[in-house]
C-alpha cells in the first residue's frame, strides 16, 4: 500500500508542478503578451522554472527506485511461490505418469492399497517442516527416485537410464514434501489416467502373504523362499511358533494388536504402527499363522 502511495505521488508531482507554472504564467503576464514573453526561455524565471522541473524529476526517479527496492523482496517472494506450483504441476503429470501404478492416487502406497507395492509417500515424516528433517528428506528422496532402492523401486534418473531429468526429479521432492496431493488427484482427473483399485480378498492367505512378502512388510523383514528380504527387522519365518516381538503369544488378535500400535505393546521398538483396514490386518495374521 505504502509502494503504491509512493508512485501515485510521483506521478501527480510533475503535473502539479506543470499546472502550478501555466497558472503562475497565465496570472503574471498580460493576457495579449506575445510569445516571447510567455517563453522566457532565457530569463531569470524562465530558467528558475526549468530547474524546479528538472529537481522535480529527479525527485520523483528517487521516489520511484525507492519504490521498486521496498516491492522487490514481494516480488522475489511472489516469484518463488509461482515457481514452486509450478513445479508442483509439473510434478503431479509426472506422477500420474510413472508413479501412480505402485503409490495410489494419495500417495500411501500399500497403506492406500495393500496390492500396490510402493511405499508410503504420503507422511508426516517426509511433509516435516523441521529444517534439518527437511533437508534429510530432499536428500533421501532425490536418490532414491534417481537410483532406486532394491528389486521393487526401480531407478528413474537418466544418470541410471531412466526417463526423469534432475529437473524433473526437484518438481518430484517438491511434490512430496510439500503434499500436494490434490493436485496430483486434479491430474488424474484432467488426463483420465486409471487409478489401481483394490482387489477383493477372495483368499486372506494370499492376500496375506502379498503384503507381508510384496508389500508393507518386505522392505523390512525377510521370510524365507519369497521376495521378502527385508534386513531391518527379524525374520518373520517361523513366526507362529514364537513370541510376537518376544513379548506377545502368537495368535491372530496379538498381530493385529502388534501391527497397529507396537510401542504400546513394547516401548521403544523401531517398528512403526500401521493403519491397515480390518479386513487387511486379518489376512495378515491368517498368512502369518501358516509361518511354522
Amino acid at each position: 500500500m505504502l509502494n503504491l502511495a509512493i508512485v501515485i505521488g510521483a506521478l501527480l508531482l510533475p503535473v502539479l508542478l506543470l499546472a502550478e507554472i501555466w497558472r503562475t504564467r497565465r496570472v503574471t503576464t498580460p493576457a495579449d503578451a506575445g510569445d516571447a514573453v510567455l517563453d522566457q526561455t532565457l530569463s531569470t524565471s524562465g530558467m528558475s522554472r526549468k530547474i524546479l522541473l528538472a529537481m522535480v524529476v529527479l525527485a520523483e526517479a528517487f521516489l520511484l527506485i525507492v519504490a521498486y527496492a521496498a516491492n522487490e523482496p514481494f516480488r522475489q517472494t511472489a516469484a518463488a511461490e509461482r515457481q514452486v506450483e509450478f513445479a508442483q504441476h509439473n510434478a503431479a503429470h509426472t506422477y500420474v505418469q510413472y508413479c501412480l501404478s505402485c503409490h495410489g492416487a494419495d500417495g500411501r502406497g500399500y497403506l492406500e492399497n495393500p496390492s500396490l507395492p510402493g511405499k508410503p509417500l504420503n507422511t508426516p515424516e517426509l511433509q516435516s517442516t523441521n529444517p534439518d528433517q527437511q533437508k534429510a528428506n530432499v536428500k533421501m528422496i532425490y536418490q532414491t527416485v534417481r537410483d532406486g532402492r532394491g528389486a521393487i523401486m526401480p531407478a528413474w534418473g537418466n544418470e541410471n537410464g531412466g526417463p526423469l531429468n534432475y529437473e524433473m526429479i526437484n518438481e518430484m521432492v517438491t511434490l512430496i514434501t510439500s503434499g500436494r496431493w490434490d493436485l496430483v488427484h486434479e491430474t488424474i482427473v484432467r488426463e483420465g489416467a486409471a487409478v489401481p483399485t483394490e482387489a477383493p480378498i477372495v483368499d486372506p492367505v494370499v492376500t496375506g502373504q502379498l503384503i507381508v512378502t510384496q508389500g508393507a512388510c518386505a522392505s523390512c523383514h525377510s521370510v524365507t523362499g519369497t521376495q521378502a528380504r527385508g534386513t531391518i527387522g527379524p525374520n518373520l519365518s517361523g513366526i507362529a511358533n514364537r513370541q510376537i516381538a518376544g513379548v506377545l503369544p502368537f495368535t491372530r488378535d496379538n498381530v493385529k494388536r502388534w501391527i497397529t500400535g507396537p510401542s504400546q505393546v513394547k516401548p521403544g521398538t523401531a517398528m512403526p504402527p500401521y493403519s491397515f483396514q480390518e479386513r487387511y490386518l486379518d489376512a495378515i495374521a491368517a498368512y502369518l499363522e501358516t509361518l511354522h
